[in-house]
């Protein structure tokens, strides 16, 4: 059970996050919903599940209020 744990954690961890990437991208302005985006470009180009893409959407929809005052 431990080696699962280890294994799934590892993989969370290696998934990164979306939407903190794309908030750090100084190339682009940050839109809503710009993580979720990233995590599914990303599934697309590697073909691996994002185990990252519901941490992103909450976080994106955390953020809302800061991407409507940018506008």
């Amino acid at each position: 059970m431990k080696k699962i744990w280890l294994i799934f954690t590892a993989l969370w961890g290696l998934s990164g996050c979306g939407t903190i990437v794309t908030l750090v991208d100084p190339t682009e302005n940050y839109t809503a919903y710009a993580g979720v985006r990233y995590d599914l470009e990303m599934a697309k180009r590697w073909g691996l599940p994002i185990l990252d893409l519901p941490l992103s959407f909450l976080l994106d929809t955390a953020l809302l209020p800061y991407i409507w005052a940018q506008e």
